[in-house]
């Protein structure tokens, strides 16, 4: 568990700096192609996300179903 609280944090601090980032570059003329970039950035983290999410979840059922077996023996 103390590995899954240490990437969130790690993920919420790039979350963070990117969001700095953004807010930094937007007024750039550059504009356009820097939204391109972060969007494609974006996708790949959300996708990182959504895979830990669903192996936490799958984790999670099977440790319930493994302590339901437990205890109706």
């Amino acid at each position: 568990m103390k590995n899954v609280d240490s990437k969130l944090l790690l993920g919420l601090v790039v979350g963070a700096a990117v969001g700095a980032a953004v807010g930094y570059l937007a007024a750039t003329d550059k504009r356009e192609q820097l939204l391109d970039e972060l969007n494609g950035v974006v996708g790949k983290v959300k996708e990182g996300f959504n895979s830990a999410l669903a192996k936490y979840k799958e984790g999670k059922a099977e440790i319930a179903k493994t302590t339901e077996e437990i205890v109706t023996e």
